[in-house]
């Protein structure tokens, strides 16, 4: 029996009882603006670590997805949407950190700009909870970045003021060289006026971004009169820069010369970032699973003794169920762990493992799985195989060929996307397809493809099923 390897085991986040006074800790962090990859070090690092995230609307999904180990809930709240208020949000800080669990509070931008994170630590200095505060890269610095608008410059502009533009009542026109006002969306008219009856001349410049630094941002200039006649929709999150610094802004800057190209799997490697974009969308929704089968496998954990994983959703949401039924990876160090291709492989190493073997069809003088296994010796196994609910029978076949005895256990359910997950078409530039699969399901969500948007799929039958459902 081979020995799971593993290469570093994180010490218990924390003891039975959280602290010295049975109480957790918390975080409150920063995402950014918006772009997962402007996420601070430090934040990634106590995400890795975190029992709990709260994370609001403006964090990407993407980001969110990265740390599987940690339970998600949604605490989003938009003007006149709020699917949780913030004392409700408070109360929930507080109710995982009792349980003496590590809390991640992510917030969109900066916790401290806008971002109520004062409130907050108000309600955990109440409650003598501990607590730190990670700064996060605000929005009005990754527009500026994004857009190529500095808010400071020599001879033009070397003061900045940060306001928002709600509510009306309270719009302030500070006298300084740069003004960025927050959530405007539905103020912009009001906040303009206001400025103009403040004194600034007609011609100073303004410019409105939305969606800063993710894949749909997109920026309107203009001089304070143009945008006061103007009858245009703003759509949140929105920013308003009003300054002559907006000089600066040309239409192809930095960001706008990269292609955009949306994955629906695969390796993300095949486009570079200094030439593109990858907007991560996988045509179906991974969900969760029996969990009471699920609880009653990882009770029995001990009958097995090879776990086969095919792909990375099945290693993910595996290892979510095994810390949640409070085991770790200390309860497979009987077992053989193998994976069918390096997604998965790669996967297991962020949990601390090199898989035994990691079997791959192609590149072994036309081994199937069963020749493969048989290759490594590996027969007469009690072997768990996490997947999804559909279970891939021909895998099963395969592994109970080699000689071995298969249970298949459904650790995630797949659903095609919903409409409002949609990504906007008009801004992708390439679509790579990763299976038949995502084909089809794109189809049942889009209709169909813009010509003016290339395709590229991964393999031959991925190919075929494009012709069949687009025509191209």
């Amino acid at each position: 029996m081979k020995e799971v390897r593993i290469m570093h085991e994180q010490p218990s986040k924390h003891n039975d009882t959280g602290t010295a006074t049975g109480k957790g800790y918390v975080y409150i962090a920063g995402a950014g603006p918006g772009d997962p990859e402007l996420l601070t070090m430090k934040a990634h690092r106590v995400l890795l670590e975190a029992d709990v995230i709260l994370y609001d609307d403006l964090v990407s999904p993407d980001l969110v997805d990265q740390y599987p180990a940690a339970e998600k809930i949604y605490t989003g709240k938009r003007k006149d949407s709020h699917h949780f208020e913030q004392d409700e949000i408070n109360q929930e800080i507080v109710r995982h950190a009792l349980k003496g669990k590590i809390v991640v509070r992510l917030k969109g931008g900066d916790p401290f700009i806008f971002g109520r994170g004062g409130e907050e630590i108000d309600t955990l200095r109440r409650q003598g909870i501990g607590y730190e505060i990670i700064p996060g890269i605000t929005a009005a610095h990754g527009a500026s970045a994004y857009t190529e608008i500095p808010l400071t410059m020599r001879k033009v502009s070397s003061s900045v003021s940060f306001c928002t533009g709600h509510p009306v009542s309270k719009i302030q026109v500070p006298d300084t060289d740069t003004i960025v006002y927050y959530m405007v969306a539905s103020s912009v008219h009001d906040v303009l006026d206001m400025v103009a009856a403040k004194g600034r001349s007609g011609d100073t410049k303004v410019a409105v971004v939305q969606n800063a630094t993710r894949y749909n941002q997109k920026t309107f200039t203009g001089t304070l009169d143009e945008f006061r006649k103007r009858e245009r929709a703003v759509y949140s999150p929105a920013l308003l820069i009003i300054g002559d610094n907006i000089s600066q802004f040309i239409e192809t800057s930095w960001y706008s010369r990269k292609k955009k190209v949306l994955m629906t799997g695969g390796d993300s490697k095949r486009y570079p970032g200094t030439d593109y974009i990858v907007v991560n969308f996988p045509c179906r929704r991974v969900a969760g699973a029996d969990l009471d089968a699920v609880k009653a496998t990882i009770e029995g954990i001990d009958d097995f003794s090879m776990l086969f994983f095919q792909n990375k959703s099945s290693v993910k949401y595996f290892f979510k169920y095994l810390f949640e039924n409070g085991r770790d990876v200390r309860h497979l160090s009987h077992m053989t762990i193998c994976t069918s291709g390096r997604a998965a492989a790669a996967e297991l190493l962020t949990y601390g493992i090199i898989p035994d073997c990691c079997l791959e069809a192609e590149g072994s003088a036309g081994l199937g799985l069963t020749g493969l296994l048989s290759k490594e010796g590996l027969a007469q196994q009690h072997i768990l195989l996490p997947c999804s609910g559909n279970v891939d029978e021909s895998v099963a076949a395969e592994l109970r060929d080699a000689g071995n005895r298969v249970t298949p256990l459904g650790v995630y359910v797949h659903e095609a996307q919903r409409q409002e997950d949609a990504v906007d078409l008009e801004f992708i530039d390439e679509i790579y397809f990763s299976s038949p699969g995502c084909v089809r399901n794109f189809r049942t969500l889009y209709g169909s493809i813009p010509d003016r948007i290339r395709v590229t799929p991964a393999d031959d039958r991925t190919a075929e099923e494009l012709q069949r459902q687009f025509g191209r």
